[in-house]
Order: structure tokens, then C-alpha cells, then sequence
């Protein structure tokens, strides 16, 4: 009986540990042609966010989009793009510390590149939150500017995914 106490007690602990261990997945990308690498290979759909810490819109969001990205799993791959190098003296470390307190477990980039060039290359004009998401190859398939509404993000999700069945 003492043993399996004693081996409750470890365990127990050992879950409390394990669950105070997220850590962010922030990568630093100076190019915007290299976000794509962020992507794995078999996504059916890749998603992609860009939002900043100093823009209300892109943090309220954020529930949502992990909310998306635990219903969809492998189907459709999500990455953010954070946009706070923006700002002078900015550093990654307040968005890793949000991304690990609000336990978003998909990519984020910080981008550190220039700005014109991100927006020429995901085609937008600097407005965000901005949410895009293409195939497997790269071909654009669906865009909203502004706050997504999960539902309705989810249901644009199935839809393009039964489409690419």
C-alpha cells in the first residue's frame, strides 16, 4: 500500500511539473520566403496569422485560432507570424511569454524582416490581424482581414478541406 502512495505522489507531482513545461515554438525569420519551411510537408491546408502583442484585435483572437488548431490537428497546419520587431527595441521574449501563457502550441514566427516586403509577399497591406490559407502547393485559397470568428473559420475550414477530397 506505502508503495503504491508513494508512486501516486511521484506521479502526481511529476504531472504538475510536465504541465508548467510549455514552451513556445518561436522562430526568428528575417526572409518571408522561408515562413513556408515552418510548414510540414503532408498539411492538406497551412494557415497562416499575422498579429503583434500591440494589437488588440490579433490577442483576442488568439483563443480562437487555438481553438482551430486543436480541432483540425494535422489537417491543416497553422503558423503565426508575429509582427512586435516592428517596434523599437523590441525583443521575442514578451511573445514567446505570451504564447507559452496562453499555451499555443503551433509555430509563430518573429519576423525580423522588412515589413514591405512580408506584406508584398503574403499580397496585404499591413493591416492586421490578417489569416490566410493555402493548399499544399502554395495557391492561396481563402483570406480574412480582421478578427476571425471561429465558427465560421471552422467551417470555412471544412468546407476547403472536403473540397481538396
Amino acid at each position: 500500500m506505502r508503495k503504491c502512495a508513494r508512486f501516486a505522489a511521484i506521479f502526481l507531482s511529476g504531472l504538475c511539473v510536465a504541465g508548467n513545461l510549455f514552451a513556445a515554438d518561436l522562430r526568428p525569420v528575417k526572409e518571408p520566403a522561408k515562413i513556408a519551411a515552418v510548414f510540414p510537408r503532408a498539411a492538406q491546408l497551412r494557415l497562416v496569422n499575422v498579429w503583434a502583442l500591440w494589437c488588440a484585435p490579433c490577442v483576442a483572437e488568439m483563443p480562437d485560432l487555438r481553438a482551430i488548431d486543436e480541432t483540425f490537428g494535422a489537417e491543416v497546419a497553422m503558423a503565426g507570424i508575429s509582427l512586435d520587431d516592428m517596434l523599437p527595441d523590441a525583443s521575442p521574449k514578451p511573445v514567446a511569454s505570451f504564447l507559452d501563457k496562453h499555451k499555443i502550441a503551433f509555430p509563430n514566427v518573429y519576423y525580423t524582416g522588412n515589413p514591405d516586403a512580408l506584406g508584398d509577399y503574403l499580397k496585404f497591406d499591413g493591416e492586421i490581424p490578417i489569416t490566410i490559407v493555402y493548399d499544399g502547393a502554395g495557391k492561396e485559397l481563402w483570406r480574412h482581414q480582421g478578427r476571425i470568428n471561429r465558427d465560421q473559420t471552422i467551417a470555412q475550414l471544412r468546407s476547403l478541406l472536403r473540397r481538396k477530397r
